[in-house]
């Protein structure tokens, strides 16, 4: 009973590490207030974005209620992308351009309002499902920019995400992330944490499992739909793969001792991992685990808490937390271990890193002057860092979008918790999802 005891006191040690614990009760050295740090050190990748308005060109055999919300839904899931300003057009002028169906004619008297792009959209439903035909003309000269029709045989969102998703390319040349998804755990009701997945802007909750126990820290491959995440579904922490196509689960990895924090590669043909294979000691390792072999290998020897790998987009290396030096920090490691070196040096508590899909930037949570973990941001030298978010609360679990524009993260103020969203300039902070209960640890599908 008491070797137990211990043992749960050990992963609870490590749980508490991997995810935004409590201050060890030194004072925290912070960095200069955000204000004063130039973000395009950082990164230079914060401020595109492109004036558009939107006109509704009509629907047939959907109920206003329908036309509303698809209408409603378009303009915010432009404006969640980061890449837009949506500017709203007199009521004379959209009149206008919706009579005339947004001809190059029509649109040609918006040529000098500054506009770069007029998005119309027309919905119509028949027997083979709903359509949105959806069109982007250039206010300037009046040409197509984007023409096409999308159907569907169920949520209208689906064609709403695909049309966005398609502007965003149209414009910017990167993939959009309308139709991504982010999967969280969230607390249950009564007791336990449960696995549960949403769209980009918050809808479309899905309960996975109905587990009622500790779970933390998923991470999902779109390319082989599967989720893998810590439970203590048989009482001692193990990885869990969750087939999102068949519903069924098997465990990865359930070594004595604790199996945690997992995180796919980018091209999902590896997990790394901590273990600590060990039931007389909690001090973890970095693994790192072939799918294609099912192969283990140790890519740590420091003999402390080594935990919470990011992998860096092209796999190269590998960003973790480690308290070796005596206080958790962020380190580097090439992928097959080598040439370790740590890259954080300002506080004594930095943790939970994430690598920026562009390889730019890594995420991590940090400490402010009042003890409250906030999220952070550095290169991958930590050679320039910046405090993202202020003010009260607790920020932890920072993960990027697919295409590196946006950090999802967890803010917990009077003990509960919620997922908020921001630019990644600590700019537009707003809540994400409608979850009732305390979320942990959202991460966005790697594509």
């Amino acid at each position: 009973m008491k070797g137990k005891r211990a043992t749960r006191a050990g992963c609870l040690r490590v749980f508490v590490l991997a995810l935004i614990g409590f201050f060890f009760g030194q004072e925290a050295l912070l960095p200069p207030r955000a204000q004063a740090v130039n973000l395009n050190v950082i990164t230079n990748q914060t401020a595109l974005f492109f004036k558009l308005s939107f006109v509704p060109l009509g629907a047939r055999n959907l109920s206003p209620a329908e036309i509303r919300y698809a209408d409603s839904l378009i303009v915010k899931d432009l404006e969640e992308t980061g890449y837009f300003e949506m500017v709203p057009l007199s009521a004379r002028v959209e009149t206008s351009l919706t009579n005339m169906l947004l001809t190059g004619d029509s649109v040609r008297q918006l040529a000098s309002s500054g506009l770069e792009g007029v998005v119309g959209t027309q919905l119509i439903k028949d027997d083979l499902g709903t359509h949105l035909v959806g069109i982007v003309r250039d206010p300037v000269n009046g040409t197509v920019l984007l023409s096409r029709k999308y159907t569907t045989t169920g949520n209208i969102r689906v064609i709403v995400h695909r049309f966005v998703d398609d502007i965003v390319f149209q414009f910017t040349g990167f993939k959009g992330v309308a139709d991504g998804r982010i999967a969280f755990i969230g607390k249950n009701r009564r007791r336990g944490y449960d696995l549960y997945v949403m769209d980009f802007d918050g809808e479309g909750i899905h309960r996975l499992t109905w587990d009622r126990v500790l779970a933390y820290t998923p991470a999902w491959s779109l390319s082989r739909h599967v989720i893998v995440y810590t439970s203590y579904l048989h009482t001692e922490p193990q990885i869990l793969l969750y087939d999102l196509q068949t519903g069924r689960r098997r465990p990865l990895a359930r070594f004595p001792g604790l199996n945690i924090t997992p995180d796919f590669s980018r091209n999902s043909a590896s997990l790394a991992m901590a273990l600590s294979k060990s039931q007389r000691s909690q001090n973890t390792e970095i693994y790192s685990y072939g799918l294609k072999f099912h192969q283990f290998e140790r890519l740590t020897y420091s003999h402390s808490n080594n935990l919470s790998p990011s992998w860096s987009p092209d796999g190269s290396q590998i960003v973790f937390v480690s308290d070796r030096d005596g206080h958790p920090q962020i380190f580097v490691m090439d992928s097959d271990g080598s040439n370790e070196h740590r890259i954080s040096y300002s506080g004594f508590y930095n943790v939970s890193p994430s690598w920026s899909p562009r390889g730019d930037a890594i995420a991590y949570v940090c400490m402010n002057e009042r003890h409250r973990p906030k999220i952070c941001l550095t290169t991958p030298t930590g050679d320039r860092y910046l405090q993202l978010t202020h003010g009260s609360g607790q920020d932890d679990s920072p993960d990027w979008s697919p295409d590196g524009r946006t950090i999802i993260f967890t803010h917990q103020v009077k003990g509960h918790s919620y997922i908020e969203k921001m630019f990644l300039d600590g700019t537009h902070i707003h809540r994400l999802g409608s979850y009732i209960h305390s979320v942990i640890t959202p991460v966005w599908a790697v594509r």
